[in-house]
């Protein structure tokens, strides 16, 4: 049964578009979540918020039993800092979220767990070492948290969901929307998977630009631990690498191909901090003091569709359009297809729309 407690801060974390350094100020101003509602705090309220988010506050705690009815309708729970299952590793970080909405397994919050963070556009190296690092450490026993995004993101949770292992996705946006839209096969393959997905953000927020900074504070709060495997010098991952040593956590990072504009960022980190180099997961798994626990897996059972793919690709490189014309599949059936191989560790796309066998 939830509190009206957890109700009001639910209301809270419902208001769209309301950055984390008002919701924080808002919360400091009072001793018990319950004096915001009180009729002494409401000039405080709408000071803090302005007119338009105290207004969608309120109106959100009237109408709290609809939310959460909302919630249900797409199998989401939440939790509060108030609560029992709220993770331990965030009540570490100063800026700790006050809600977090969860799909999927909630009890991988309270696992062991390193983060993967890097560039949106990995070279095939740093593609190769994000897919093995993160498998040994998943095989190991830890739980992957990464942001969901493009590039090292994705192959972190792609290497974790082929072995059939959980891993955790960090949304910058609502549960509801899946970001960026071409992983939506991923998506499932977390959750088919025991894997959680995670947001402060309420269901139908957009990514909004400052939602990324944001979501990179919870990325690393959750994790024991972040792993670079290579990052531009604008790169966001360089944010939550900043981030993970404020909140106390161990970095590691593998040097990149000094000629590569991709690994830029992650190789001047490494001169800041040559304590994070790191050559293999076992560095890795050893500064952590990791059992390992590797798991067997199961061998996958090709369709016809997928034995095609794999037969067109052996010593090759092929083009979308090329493994079209040679399966004879529609571009949403070869879409699905690759989608399928790519989850099983079988695929993987290359720059420029390019499949290889892993």
């Amino acid at each position: 049964m939830r509190t009206f407690e957890d109700k009001i801060l639910l209301a809270l974390a419902c208001v769209k578009e309301l950055c984390l350094k008002k919701k924080t100020s808002l919360l400091e101003c009072v001793d018990d979540v319950n004096e915001l509602v009180s009729a002494a705090a409401r000039e405080t309220v709408f000071k803090l918020l302005g007119d338009e988010a105290a207004t969608e506050f309120f109106e959100n705690l009237a109408k709290i039993d609809d939310i959460q009815k909302e919630l249900d309708a797409h199998e989401i729970e939440y939790v509060t800092y108030l609560d029992d299952d709220y993770p331990e590793k965030l009540f570490e970080i100063y800026d700790r979220p006050q809600v977090l909405f969860l799909k999927g397994n909630k009890r991988a919050l309270k696992e062991d767990a390193i983060a993967v963070v890097g560039t949106r556009k990995p070279t095939r190296y740093g593609v190769k070492i994000a897919d093995a690092f993160a498998r040994e450490f998943a095989q190991a026993g830890l739980v992957v948290v990464s942001g969901f995004a493009r590039g090292i993101d994705a192959t972190a949770h792609k290497a974790c969901v082929s072995n059939g292992l959980k891993t955790i996705a960090v949304f910058a946006c609502g549960l509801d929307v899946c970001y960026p839209a071409e992983h939506r096969g991923l998506l499932d393959g977390i959750l088919q998977n025991d894997g959680l997905l995670v947001s402060e953000y309420p269901l139908g927020s957009k990514p909004l630009q400052y939602h990324f900074p944001e979501r990179n504070r919870i990325i690393s709060g959750l994790a024991r631990a972040v792993f670079l495997p290579e990052a531009a010098k604008n790169s966001g991952s360089l944010i939550t690498m900043r981030l993970a040593i404020e909140q106390g956590r161990e970095i590691f990072v593998t040097p990149g191909n000094i000629f590569e504009d991709e690994a830029a960022g992650s190789n001047e980190l490494l001169k800041e901090m040559p304590h994070a180099l790191t050559f293999s997961p076992d560095d890795v798994l050893d500064a952590l003091r990791v059992n390992r626990e590797v798991r067997e897996k199961e061998a996958v059972e090709l369709s016809i569709a997928e034995t095609q793919i794999v037969d067109a690709l052996h010593d090759n490189e092929l083009h979308f359009e090329e493994l079209l014309e040679i399966t004879g599949l529609t571009v949403a059936e070869l879409t699905n297809t690759l989608i399928n191989l790519e989850l099983n560790g079988i695929v993987e796309q290359t720059s420029g729309n390019y499949y290889i066998l892993a």
